[in-house]
């Protein structure tokens, strides 16, 4: 690891060919996303158009699986769960995924971060990824992190883009977008299909997979301040290990269908905004065993499920001397059904308890100007959940304080935040693992994040304290229940860019964290994880090199993953690309009960399978 790091470094300042103006790339990219804002949203960390291009970014996975504090992992199901605490089958309910506008959200789990999590991405332009409980101005149900896909568009990408791919294992994927205009309406069509077939592991002599089929459709129009989407997302694939942490299956199935349709306007200069969105989900789940499992004495289980979401939004935005005020009236219904559960084919005569509910918020947000360099701003909301008697309704306050100094080089920004977040329907609804009586989890974070720049760098110090109270937990028969003790979290990050050419640049990255789960006798877990990263173009080829170490996680192993790969630009619209994942096969492991009684028992397997790939785009 050693020579892979040195060479980085020395190929960096090899190539090396003078001074640029002050982060060019970084300045025009926060004047596009409205640099103030974005400053007082959170944590922000940009993936430009650029940078995902020359990355050879496929998904969303080759993002976030070396961002800051976290790390991409999946359940036991092979689902996206970027706070897996297996054996609980999902934990990333608090992470909220957007494309443009539009939360793409599953009632059930609270988050669509299970299904787009790994969503493939030769249709986005740039991903902005908020950490530290973000602005309410976001959306209508509070976050940790907020991730948001902004996708690509006419104005920018008018004509055809044809991509295929081959992989490892038989793994391929093609696309298609075509964008440009007629008459005054922009559009933007995009469809792909991917296969991503990954190792068979063998468990107690069955076979179990991974492997997954994905058909994805986004189009888009826009004519002045309206835009219709509609984005259709749809995946077949096994189950893994299946739900069951004390058996086995010998064959898992599952299936998702997902469609979005959104319709989104601005008036009085973009101060007025309104959003309305529509979803409608369905999803499927089998297991079958070899033999009847302990608990249940039945071989095969069937699940079928089906939900809708209504959200509308209108927001509007007020500017009164150095106040700039913010304020959002928001509706969410959703409507989910669990209780399809069959049993050896026997309908199961357990009924969820609730099947819909109604979310009514309102936020207010000021942010007051002190001075040129100063800004501190207060946000409030007020949220109920309403679900017709049929459990107890909540009302919930969240509270968000923020300043933000900024000059030339320096800008420091302080966030506070007090928010509560109310267990979601698998915790509470479901028939066999739910608890109505769970109360909502209550946060309470600080953190501080101060960077500087200079002619060719950029360094980055951010330091946090979060506390819950209430942390949900399962107990020893799968139920979900409340903690009794406090989960505290202690984090810090460095990070450090030096740009040696106008788009070039190496990113050097620690973060470290300290966490103390609730009722654990081993005391606390740390966590350190390191980046290095640089990418870097001469004459015809985009060349990137990555290197991830995760270091001190509960079931993980000590994972270094060496990631690279070359672009060569044939011509302006013919690109041939090659790319290696987790070139050593040395990366970040996961390891998953398979056994609990009497002796638990472990399945260890990468989070990010070794993998290579080559791929051609061509655009006319």
């Amino acid at each position: 690891m050693r020579i892979i790091i040195l060479l980085l470094i020395v190929l960096t300042f090899g190539w090396a060919n003078g001074l640029d103006a002050l982060l060019e790339d970084y300045k025009t990219e926060s004047e596009l996303s409205k640099k103030t804002k974005d400053e007082n949203a959170g944590h922000l960390i940009v993936y430009t158009r650029d940078e995902l291009e020359r990355m050879q970014v496929e998904s969303l996975k080759d993002v976030l699986k070396s961002i800051r504090f976290f790390r991409y992992l999946e359940n036991r199901v092979g689902e996206p769960d970027m706070i897996n605490l297996d054996p609980v089958v999902f934990s990333s309910k608090s992470i909220r995924i957007y494309l443009n506008d539009n939360e793409l959200v599953l009632p059930i789990t609270g988050s669509g971060f299970s299904m787009f999590g790994n969503i493939d991405m030769d249709f986005v332009d740039h991903v902005e990824i908020y950490e530290g409980f973000p602005s309410f101005d976001f959306g209508i149900e509070p976050a940790t992190v907020v991730i948001r896909l902004y996708s690509k568009e006419a104005k920018r990408d008018a004509g055809t883009r044809v991509k295929v791919l081959g992989a490892s294992h038989g793994s391929n994927k093609e696309n298609v977008y075509n964008a440009g205009f007629a008459e005054d309406v922009a559009y933007f069509v995009y469809a792909n299909h991917s296969q991503n077939k990954q190792d068979t592991y063998t468990v107690n002599s069955q076979n179990v997979k991974r492997d997954m089929t994905t058909n994805h459709f986004y189009g888009s129009l826009e004519k002045e301040s309206y835009k219709v989407e509609l984005n259709a997302f749809a995946t077949k694939h096994d189950g893994f290990l299946g739900l069951l942490p004390y058996a086995v299956p010998n064959d898992t199935n599952m299936e998702k269908k997902f469609i979005n349709a959104s319709f989104g306007s601005k008036f009085q200069n973009d101060s007025l905004t309104f959003n309305l969105s529509y979803i409608n989900s369905y999803g499927s789940y089998d297991a079958a065993y070899s033999a009847p499992v302990v608990f249940g004495g039945y071989s095969l289980i069937e699940q079928k499920y089906d939900s809708e979401v209504l959200t509308a939004i209108v927001k509007k935005k007020f500017q009164i001397s150095n106040h700039t005020l913010s304020v959002g009236v928001q509706y969410r219904y959703k409507k989910f059904d669990l209780d399809d559960v069959k049993y050896d084919s026997v309908q199961s005569p357990v009924q969820q308890k609730y099947d819909n509910e109604n979310i009514y918020s309102l936020f207010l947000e000021d942010a007051v100007s002190l001075s040129e360099n100063n800004l501190v701003c207060l946000s409030v909301m007020q949220q109920h959940y309403d679900r017709n008697k049929a459990m107890k309704d909540e009302d919930i306050s969240q509270l968000r304080l923020s300043y933000i100094y900024s000059n030339k080089k320096w800008i420091s920004k302080t966030f506070l935040a007090s928010q509560k977040f109310v267990p979601e329907p698998f915790m509470t609804a479901e028939a066999h693992v739910g608890n109505p009586k769970l109360e909502p989890e209550k946060y309470l974070s600080l953190t501080q994040e101060t960077s500087y720049t200079n002619e060719q760098t950029l360094s980055k110090l951010i330091l946090g304290y979060a506390k819950t109270k209430n942390f949900l937990v399962s107990d020893a028969s799968g139920v979900m229940q409340n903690a009794k003790d406090d989960f505290i979290t202690y984090y810090s990050a460095l990070e450090f860019n030096y740009f040696f050419r106008k788009k070039d640049k190496l990113q050097l990255q620690f973060d470290y964290a300290k966490l103390k789960f609730p009722g654990d006798s081993s005391g606390v877990v740390e966590h350190y994880n390191y980046l290095i990263r640089m990418v870097n173009s001469i004459s015809k080829f985009d060349i990137f090199n990555e290197l991830v170490i995760n270091h001190g996680f509960e079931n993980l192993d000590t994972g270094y993953d060496y990631s690279a790969g070359v672009k060569y630009s044939v011509t302006p619209d013919l690109h041939i690309n090659v790319k290696g994942e987790n070139i050593f096969n040395a990366g970040l492991t996961r390891k998953y009960y398979y056994n609990i009684t009497p002796t638990p028992k472990q399945l260890e397997v990468p989070v990010i399978e070794q993998k290579f790939m080559v791929s051609m785009e061509y655009l006319f």
